[in-house]
C-alpha cells in the first residue's frame, strides 16, 4: 500500500505539471482585441481615431471629443496535435498508457467585449477609462483526448480596468498616464493515469483568482497635422492568485484544499508607432512592440492537492515549472483609405515571433511564429455615430512539441498546427 500511495504521489504531481503548464498557454497569450479599429490598421500608439486610444496610448485622449466606444470581438482558434503520447503506470513494472499515433484537436471560441470612454475638459486635459480583456484564452482538448495526460482543459477570464489622465503640453506634445487594475481568474482540469488501481482516469483540478495592479504611460508627438509619433509603456503585473485544488481518485476518494496558490507574471510591453497622412484620403502607419517575455522564467504553484501518503499526510505539494521565455519584437504595418464621407477602409499586416524556446516548448504552450492579415472598415452613420468592422486571419508556423517530464517519464512528442480567425465590430458614439 505504501508503494501504491508513493506512486500515486508521483502521478498526481504529474497532474499538477500538466495543469499548471496548460495555464501557460492561457496566460501567456497576449490578447490584442481591445479595439477592432486599431487592430485593423496597426497604428496603436499613434492612431487617434476613437476612445480606444486610451488603452493603446492615453496621450491621444486630448484630441478626442467626449466619446463612448463599445466593442465585441469573436476569436475562433483551431489547434491540432499529431505525434505520440505516453503516461507511466503508478504500479512499478506495469504497462502504462502508450499511443504512438496520437491525434488531438482543440476548437475554442472566445467572445471578448471591451468598453472605452473619453472625456476632454478645459481644452488641454482629458480623462479616459477602458474596461477590456488583456490576457488569456481557452483551450479544450476534451476528457477523452489522446493527450489528456499532458493537457485537458484550461480557461481564463481577465478584466483590465485602465483609467487615465492626459494633458496637452503644447500643440506638439501630450502625455497620459494611469493605473491598471487587473483581475485574473483561471480554471484548469487534467487527467491522471491511475489504472489498474482505478477503473478509469483520475482527475486533477484547480481554480484561482485575484486582482493585481500595474500602470501605463504614453507620449504623443505631433510633428505637424499629418504626422504623429507615439510611445506607450504598460508595466509588468504579477498575479498572485489563490483558490482551491482537488484530486478525484476515480471510484476511491476525493481530496481538496482551499490553500492553493499560483503566481503568473504578465510581461511589460513598450510600443512605438508612427502615423502619416500620405494624402488627404490615404494614410500609412507602423508599429514596433517590445514584449519583455523574459520575466517569465517559471511558474510557481503552492499547495496543489494530491492523494495523501505516509510521506505526505496533507497531500499538498509545491511545484516550480521552468519556462525560460525570451523577449520578442512584434512588427506591423497598416494603411487606411477614405473612400468617401461615409466609408473608411483599413488593412494591416503583423509579424509576431514566439517567446518560447525549442528546448522548452511543451504541448501546454505550442506557440509558433505568427503572421496576421487584418481587414477592416468604418461606416459613418451620422455625425455622432460610426460603426467599425474587422476580419483577421492569423497564420501560425508549425511548432515542434517535445513535452517530456524527466521525473515521471510522461511525454507528448510531435507537432501542432494552429490558425486563428477573428471577427469584430464596435460602436463609436460622440456624446
Amino acid at each position: 500500500m505504501k508503494r501504491i500511495f508513493k506512486s500515486l504521489l508521483t502521478v498526481s504531481r504529474v497532474g499538477l505539471i500538466a495543469a499548471l503548464s496548460s495555464s501557460v498557454y492561457a496566460s501567456g497569450y497576449k490578447l490584442e482585441f481591445q479595439s477592432p479599429s486599431v487592430l485593423a490598421d496597426a497604428g496603436e500608439a499613434a492612431v487617434v481615431e476613437d476612445a480606444g486610444t486610451n488603452w493603446y496610448n492615453s496621450a491621444g485622449l486630448v484630441y478626442l471629443p467626449q466619446q463612448f466606444v463599445g466593442a465585441v470581438t469573436d476569436v475562433y482558434q483551431r489547434t491540432r496535435f499529431s505525434g505520440s503520447s505516453f503516461a507511466p503506470s503508478p504500479i512499478p513494472g506495469a504497462p502504462g498508457y502508450t499511443n504512438t499515433n496520437a491525434d488531438a484537436s482543440s476548437y475554442p471560441n472566445a467572445i471578448l467585449p471591451a468598453l472605452h470612454y473619453a472625456y476632454p475638459f478645459k481644452d488641454r486635459y482629458a480623462l479616459g477609462i477602458s474596461v477590456v480583456p488583456a490576457w488569456g484564452l481557452l483551450e479544450d482538448y476534451g476528457d477523452s483526448s489522446e493527450v489528456r495526460y499532458s493537457l485537458n482543459k484550461v480557461s481564463t477570464k481577465t478584466i483590465d480596468v485602465s483609467p487615465s489622465f492626459a494633458m496637452k503640453v503644447n500643440n506638439q506634445w501630450s502625455f497620459g498616464l494611469g493605473p491598471d487594475f487587473h483581475y485574473f481568474s483561471i480554471q484548469s482540469r487534467s487527467n491522471a493515469f491511475t489504472q489498474p488501481i482505478t477503473a478509469g482516469d483520475s482527475v486533477s483540478r484547480y481554480n484561482a483568482n485575484n486582482w493585481g495592479r500595474g500602470w501605463h504611460a504614453g507620449i504623443l508627438f505631433r510633428a505637424n497635422d499629418t504626422t504623429r509619433v507615439g510611445l506607450n509603456y504598460r508595466s509588468k503585473i504579477v498575479m498572485n492568485m489563490t483558490g482551491g485544488s482537488d484530486f478525484a481518485l476515480d471510484g476511491i476518494a476525493g481530496y481538496h484544499t482551499d490553500l492553493f496558490k499560483v503566481s503568473i507574471p504578465m510581461p511589460p510591453v513598450t510600443t512605438l508607432s508612427v502615423y502619416h497622412d500620405m494624402t488627404p484620403v490615404w494614410a500609412m502607419m507602423g508599429t514596433i512592440a517590445y514584449d519583455q517575455w523574459s520575466v517569465i522564467q517559471y511558474y510557481y504553484g503552492q499547495n496543489f492537492q494530491q492523494p495523501p501518503s505516509m510521506l505526505n499526510p496533507t497531500g499538498r505539494v509545491n511545484v516550480v515549472l521552468p519556462q525560460n521565455f525570451k523577449d520578442t519584437v512584434d512588427l506591423s504595418v497598416g494603411t487606411h483609405y477614405k473612400w468617401n464621407d461615409q466609408w473608411l477602409l483599413r488593412a494591416s499586416l503583423k509579424y509576431e515571433p514566439t517567446p518560447t524556446r525549442d528546448a522548452d516548448r511543451a504541448l501546454s504552450f505550442p506557440d509558433g511564429r505568427k503572421i496576421g492579415l487584418n481587414f477592416g472598415a468604418r461606416y459613418q452613420v451620422n455625425k455622432k455615430v460610426a460603426v467599425d468592422m474587422i476580419y483577421a486571419h492569423v497564420f501560425t508556423q508549425q511548432a515542434h512539441i517535445n513535452d517530456i517530464n524527466p521525473a515521471s517519464g510522461a511525454s507528448s512528442v510531435g507537432h501542432v498546427n494552429t490558425d486563428i480567425d477573428v471577427v469584430g465590430a464596435q460602436l463609436v458614439w460622440n456624446i
